[in-house]
């Protein structure tokens, strides 16, 4: 994988591809939530590939033109949630997670998630999966004696080894009662597969005052460049003009992997359309022959469509000064 210097990102203009989704869920699949996507140059096949979950578990689409997408099977693992697709030597290794559907008890840890790693060397095929990190085993999964949540793993190699960002801990907004992470976490490992070693204090956390995740930190994609490891932040804050939460896209930069800065705010919350209760995770891939950033971005809306709420995928191109050869 070919890394791009942050002044490539930071400096990219960006704006809606149209004004509406690019895919929607079913009617029987409501949610469509945390999108992976593959570029033709990533994919064995030469097509766009996107691994996404739904109530069900991990879905996979496939594209010619990263437009119009098409569902490419069944579901890949049941009651997986949050699919990341790391690529290295010709393999694709899935990270997700899962976690146990029993009641709510005194004892949180009996209602942990956990991460679980698969790998594949066509995206359709896939191995076993294999835990990798268990909530119970992380001291700041449980928010407010809520239960134990690792959520959306992703994967870099970074400084020649594997750097494991994860969110733990779980709130819910006050007003639409959307669920999100409430905490950026880190661990370390020499191998993919682990052991990984978590390191104890927050990558990002909730800042009461701040403008940016007064309510939680929400989901974030995690983009290593050549200089520095970006990262686009889906956060959540409060609106006190309105008395509502808010969600906000931002793009975020670290030297050190560790200590993120807010470059910019991205794309922002809708008053009106199918992002206008909450944008709640995004992915970032750039493609080279188009001098363009695509930002695939999962929301929902405010119409109610019981017991669920229905999601849909938009979609942010960016254009940026030529990349220099």
């Amino acid at each position: 994988m070919r890394y791009y210097p942050s002044s490539l990102l930071e400096s990219t203009s960006w704006y809606s591809f149209n004004d509406t989704y690019v895919e929607k869920s079913r009617w029987y699949l409501p949610r469509l939530s945390d999108p992976s996507i593959l570029l033709p140059s990533e994919s064995p096949d030469g097509k766009w590939h996107l691994f996404c979950h739904t109530w069900l578990g991990i879905h996979h689409y496939t594209s010619l033109s990263g437009l119009n997408w098409k569902m490419a099977g069944k579901v890949v693992f049941l009651r997986a949630h949050s699919p990341f697709i790391y690529r290295e030597s010709g393999v694709y290794h899935m990270l997700f997670e899962r976690h146990d559907f029993e009641k709510r008890d005194k004892d949180v840890t009996k209602n942990a998630s956990r991460i679980y790693l698969s790998s594949s060397e066509d995206l359709f095929h896939w191995s076993e999966p294999r835990p990798i990190l268990d909530a119970s085993r992380v001291s700041s999964s449980s928010y407010r004696m809520g239960p134990c949540r690792v959520s959306r793993p992703q994967l870099i190699s970074w400084q020649g080894r594997y750097i494991l960002y994860f969110g733990a801990g779980e709130a819910r907004m006050f007003d639409t009662g959307q669920k999100t992470s409430v905490r950026l976490m880190y661990a370390e490992s020499d191998f993919i597969e682990g052991p990984y070693k978590v390191r104890n204090k927050c990558v990002l956390e909730i800042e009461p005052d701040g403008p940016y995740r007064s309510l939680a930190t929400g989901s974030v994609r995690i983009f290593p460049c050549s200089d520095a490891v970006c990262a686009v932040e889906c956060s959540y804050v409060y609106d006190r003009q309105r008395n509502r939460s808010r969600s906000l896209m931002l793009l975020l930069k670290s030297t050190d992997a560790l200590n993120f800065e807010t470059v910019r705010v991205m794309h922002s919350q809708s008053e009106e359309g199918f992002a206008s209760r909450a944008i709640t995770s995004a992915d970032l891939k750039y493609m080279e022959s188009e001098n363009t950033w695509y930002c695939y971005y999962s929301a929902n809306n405010k119409e109610r469509h019981y017991p669920f709420v229905r999601e849909a995928l938009g979609l942010l191109l960016g254009r940026s000064g030529a990349l220099k050869k």
